[in-house]
């Protein structure tokens, strides 16, 4: 009898302890397309988003922190449910079959569509979290036809302020600033193809 209750007692706080032991949970953010704007006509364009560069500072699953001793935080709780190599161009894709009604947008490495009208290439130089201030975000693009030469091209740069206060706070900040970006190329995008 000694020897039962001795052995759940033991039980009990090894449980105990495995409890106090173990790692706080991760979190994970996704970062999605902004609000179609209003009185969008129907496009018949076919658009494709190159693969787009990002900073191999925030190329991986943590959030990175910026501080202001020009140092860099990785947080391993707070993750992104997917590469921003991947969110990023699936982000801008959907805000621009938004932005220019149409449905007709691809991302790699999905093959683009036959007959597509212009391919966007993007290079994003930076893409900066400054904790419950703002997301940064600067990025080079380039229209191109379909001979791959550029029509169009730019630079957008963006300091989005953080609404509230946590991470999903700072995912929605930078949706917000990839919506901007996504506005820029949009605005650039010749209607009718070059000959």
């Amino acid at each position: 009898m000694i020897r039962s209750a001795l052995s759940l007692a033991f039980a009990a706080t090894a449980l105990t302890l495995a409890g106090c032991g173990s790692a706080p949970p991760e979190h994970y953010y996704a970062l999605n397309p902004v609000a179609a704007p209003a009185g969008v006509a129907p496009s018949s364009l076919s658009i494709a988003v190159a693969v787009v560069a990002i900073p191999p500072a925030v190329d991986r699953p943590q959030f990175v922190i910026n501080q202001p001793d020009n140092s860099l935080s990785l947080l391993e709780q707070q993750r992104w449910a997917a590469p921003l190599k991947d969110q990023i161009p699936a982000t801008l894709a959907a805000n621009l079959s938004r932005m220019l009604g149409t449905p007709n947008v691809t991302t790699w490495p999905q093959l683009p569509l036959p007959g597509t009208t212009w391919t966007i290439s993007v290079s994003v130089q930076r893409f900066e979290s400054w904790q419950d201030q703002k997301a940064v975000l600067e990025a080079t693009w380039q229209v191109l036809d379909k001979a791959n030469t550029p029509v169009k091209s730019g630079r957008s740069a963006f300091e989005e302020p953080v609404q509230g206060t946590g991470y999903a706070a700072m995912a929605m900040a930078h949706e917000r600033a990839l919506g901007k970006l996504a506005a820029d190329i949009a605005a650039a995008v010749p209607a009718t193809p070059t000959r």
